[in-house]
C-alpha cells in the first residue's frame, strides 16, 4: 500500500457514543492528502470528550489492507491507487478504488455519500471479504443506503472512478495550490433502529423499527415506538370473507395509524398500508375471489401462503383506475388452511379522508392465460 494512501489525521475521540442520526456535517478540509478531518476543541472542562487522540484511517489502495471505521467523515485520494485485480473496480467498473471496512456497532440504517473534487465517485458495499462480484449495493453520483443492519455487521466499502476519467485526470500532476481533482470526501452515517417500547423523541434518537410508529399513548407521556394493529403480517387483522350471493364488502378507515413495512412489486414505497389476513369462505370448485377498490388511488397486493416477497400472488398499483386483484384456487387454499395476506396501500395525506370500500366478488377461476374460465 502506498504511503500516500495511508496518511491519517488525528481526531479527538468522543467519550460518549451517541447513536441516532450520526452523519457528521463537518467543514471541508482544505488539503490534498487523505485521512480523517481534524476536530478541535474538547478542553479540560468539556465533558463531551475524553481528550484521547485516535488515529482515523484513509481508504486503502488494496481491499485486503482496508482498515475498520464507523460513522464519520473521511478523506481520500485515488491518484496513487491501482486496480485491485480480484475486485476489478467498484461495481465492476474497472477503475482504481479506495477501500474501508465499515462497522455498524448497533442495529442501524447505513448511509454512505461521497463527493469527488473533479470526478463522480462510484460507491459499492460488499460482504467483509475481497472476492469479486460480491456487491450488495452500487451507486454512481448518489448515496448508498442499507436499512436495518444488525449490530456488529461489517461491510467492505469501495470508492472508485471511471477508468477513462482517471486516466485523463492522472495525466496531469496534482496542483500545489488547490485540491487534487482525484481527491474526495466520504461521509458515513448511521441512524439507530429503535425497538418497540423505546423512547423515540427527539428524532436524533433514531427511527422506529418497521411495524411500529413513534407516538405517545396519552397526552403528556413520552413518545415510544408503538406496535400497531394491522400494520405488518405479524399483526395482520384476521378478517372473515363473508359473501352473500357471491358478493361482499370490507370497509377500510384511512384515519387509523399505519406505517409502510412491506415492499411490493407494483410500487407503493413510502405509502402507509393496512394488512388483513383473509379467512376464506367455503365456495364451489373453480371459483376465485376478485377484490376491487371503490377509490382509484388505493393499491392492493396479495401474498400467499406466507408473507415473503416471493409469496406475492397479485399486485395492482393505485394508478390509472381502481386496483383489482384476484385470489385463485379458493377451495384448495381453504382446505389447506391458507389465509392470504391482503395489503391495502393508502394514498398520501389520506389520514383525514373518509372510509372506503373493498368490493368482493366470486368469479370463475382464471385460466393459465389469465382469462376467466366458463362459469
Amino acid at each position: 500500500m502506498s504511503p500516500a494512501a495511508y496518511r491519517t489525521a488525528r481526531v479527538l475521540a468522543p467519550a460518549r457514543a451517541t447513536f441516532g442520526l450520526l452523519a457528521l456535517t463537518l467543514a471541508h478540509a482544505a488539503c490534498n492528502g487523505p485521512g480523517a478531518e481534524t476536530t478541535e476543541g474538547g478542553g479540560p472542562d468539556d465533558s463531551s470528550t475524553s481528550g484521547v487522540w485516535a488515529e482515523a484511517p484513509a481508504p486503502a489502495d488494496a481491499c485486503d489492507d482496508a482498515l475498520l471505521v464507523s460513522h464519520g467523515r473521511y478523506f481520500g485520494n485515488l491518484r496513487p491507487m491501482k486496480v485491485d485485480a480480484a475486485i476489478g473496480g467498484a461495481c465492476g467498473g474497472g477503475g482504481p478504488d479506495g477501500f474501508l471496512r465499515v462497522e455498524v456497532p448497533v442495529r442501524a440504517d447505513l448511509r454512505v455519500a461521497a463527493r469527488g473534487v473533479g470526478f463522480t465517485p462510484v460507491l459499492s458495499l460488499a460482504p467483509d471479504d475481497c472476492l469479486g462480484g460480491r456487491e450488495i449495493a452500487c451507486a454512481t453520483d448518489a448515496p448508498l443506503e442499507l436499512r436495518d443492519l444488525a449490530g456488529g455487521t461489517v461491510l467492505r466499502l469501495a470508492v472508485g472512478v471511471d477508468p477513462t476519467v482517471f486516466s485523463d485526470l492522472s495525466e496531469k500532476p496534482a496542483p500545489e495550490d488547490a485540491l487534487d481533482p482525484l481527491s474526495y470526501e466520504l461521509d458515513i452515517g448511521l441512524t439507530r433502529v429503535l425497538l418497540a417500547g423505546e423512547v423515540c423523541e427527539p428524532a436524533s434518537r433514531g427511527r422506529c423499527v418497521a411495524g411500529t410508529l413513534c407516538m405517545a399513548a396519552a397526552p403528556g407521556e413520552a413518545s415510544e415506538c408503538t406496535t400497531l394493529p394491522a400494520d405488518t403480517c405479524s399483526t395482520a387483522l384476521r378478517t372473515p370473507v363473508v359473501l352473500s350471493e357471491g358478493q361482499g364488502a370490507l370497509v377500510v378507515d384511512p384515519a387509523l395509524p399505519q406505517t409502510d413495512a412491506h415492499a411490493h412489486s407494483c410500487g407503493g414505497a413510502g405509502l402507509r398500508e393496512r394488512v388483513l389476513q383473509l379467512d376464506l369462505p367455503a365456495v364451489p370448485p373453480a371459483r376465485a375471489l376478485e377484490i376491487t377498490v371503490s377509490r382509484p388511488d388505493v393499491g392492493l397486493a396479495v401474498r400467499t401462503p406466507g408473507c415473503l416477497a416471493t409469496d406475492e400472488l397479485a399486485c395492482a398499483a393505485g394508478t390509472g383506475g381502481p386496483a383489482r386483484v384476484v385470489v385463485d384456487r379458493l377451495a384448495a387454499r381453504r382446505a389447506a388452511g391458507v389465509a392470504p395476506y391482503l395489503f391495502i396501500e393508502l394514498p398520501p395525506d389520506s389520514e383525514g379522508d373518509p372510509a372506503f370500500t373493498l368490493n368482493l366478488r366470486l368469479v370463475p377461476e382464471p385460466t393459465s392465460w389469465g382469462m376467466p374460465a366458463a362459469p
